[in-house]
């Protein structure tokens, strides 16, 4: 594996499998009308939600990685936010819509109060941090995560200003939004869905969230991938992420963890398993299915279409004949199915074409030092 494509092809995979299992914790409400099926939503479907935090440690990750050859200047930063926004703001506009169309209607345009929702969702503002804990009562319900997504974006692409001190100023940073400030509010703690609100402004809650820890680890899994350090032996690293699984959850109520995001539930597995693999992935000791990269391909597709599919079949299964208990599997089992079909379609048709066209567009503006810099070669 010699180009940078392959060597990722891992991290890839993992993205495919944090889009599905959030597929599927959403696929689990039409079993909640059942006793047997209520257990299986609520004690083995329901940390299929961790694919959120999976999401954000391979964030962190890959910014530090394709950052690697940052060159300090203004050119590359404007590039990098460039290649961000297209990436994820696009599919995200055309969603919105669509979105708001299926939950309300055409009269949903008509409303200023269910408008203006959709719209702070694509400046990638919480609506209203207080309402739903970390959900942001967002009014496309999975854009709580791209608030987060984009804030992460935002002061990495910041610490970039600094040149080669710019790690320096994200452990500044961080350590002060999610350490200092925290502690000197009162009352710290690393549950991510209770934590005191910031009154003054919504967007200051994403930097004090604790699930914002999930990216850090990340980025200190990509420096290790970039660094000198190996591990040859492949059963040390198992021995050790096992022993450091099982402690954790043999302790997990004892400690207070919970069965939720961030670093005091799902986040904190997670760190360890995907810390563990960059030895091995540096190794070349992963081997990756083609399936799993197609689904990482399609990945932000899905994550973004499979609830609005869900949506619409479910509307449409109300009309069979059928049996409830019918009815449950039958959705439970093609729901999924016909969003990875939703999701491909909507990758090869709208995604990728709209994410290269916009990315052109926006590495094509003729900023301001671009325009110095050519006038001082000629």
């Amino acid at each position: 594996m010699d180009t940078q494509k392959n060597k990722l092809e891992w991290v890839q995979a993992l993205r495919g499998l944090a889009a599905f299992m959030v597929v599927t914790v959403h696929s689990r409400s039409v079993l909640m009308d059942t006793g047997l099926g209520r257990a299986v939503a609520d004690h083995v479907l329901l940390p299929m939600a961790m694919g959120v935090d999976l999401f954000f440690i391979i964030s962190g990750f890959l910014m530090v990685w394709t950052t690697r050859d940052f060159d300090g200047t203004k050119t590359y930063l404007w590039k990098f936010l460039a290649k961000r926004f297209a990436r994820i703001w696009p599919l995200f506009a055309v969603m919105a819509p669509i979105a708001l169309v299926v939950e309300h209607g055409f009269a949903g345009f008509r409303d200023a109060s269910v408008a203006l929702s959709y719209l702070e969702g694509l400046a990638f503002i919480p609506h209203n941090p207080g309402a739903s804990g970390i959900y942001f009562q967002m009014a496309v319900g999975v854009a709580w995560t791209l608030c987060f997504e984009w804030y992460f974006y935002l002061v990495f692409a910041a610490s970039m200003f600094l040149g080669r001190r710019r790690y320096m100023a994200l452990i500044a940073w961080f350590a002060l939004t999610l350490l200092v400030i925290p502690i000197s509010r009162g009352g710290y703690n690393l549950n991510v869905a209770a934590q005191p609100l910031v009154a003054w402004s919504r967007y200051a809650n994403l930097a004090i969230n604790p699930i914002v820890w999930d990216f850090v680890v990340g980025m200190a899994a990509g420096w290790l991938y970039g660094s000198r350090i190996r591990i040859k032996q492949a059963g040390v690293v198992y021995a050790v992420a096992s022993l450091l699984l099982v402690l954790l959850l043999v302790t997990w109520r004892r400690i207070g963890m919970v069965n939720f995001f961030g670093p005091h539930g799902w986040g904190a597995p997670l760190a360890i398993l995907f810390v563990s693999m960059v030895p091995l992935a540096k190794a070349d000791a992963i081997k990756v299915p083609k399936w799993s990269v197609w689904m990482g391909n399609i990945s932000y597709s899905l994550y973004l279409v499979h609830v609005y599919v869900f949506e619409i079949l479910q509307r449409i299964a109300a009309d069979m004949p059928l049996s409830h208990k019918t009815l449950e599997v039958a959705l439970f089992v093609t729901r999924p199915i016909v969003a990875v079909i939703c999701a491909w379609l909507m990758f090869r048709c709208i995604e990728a074409p709209l994410s290269v066209w916009v990315r052109k567009r926006l590495l094509n503006l003729r900023m301001p030092w671009r325009l110095e810099a050519k006038s001082a070669v000629s």
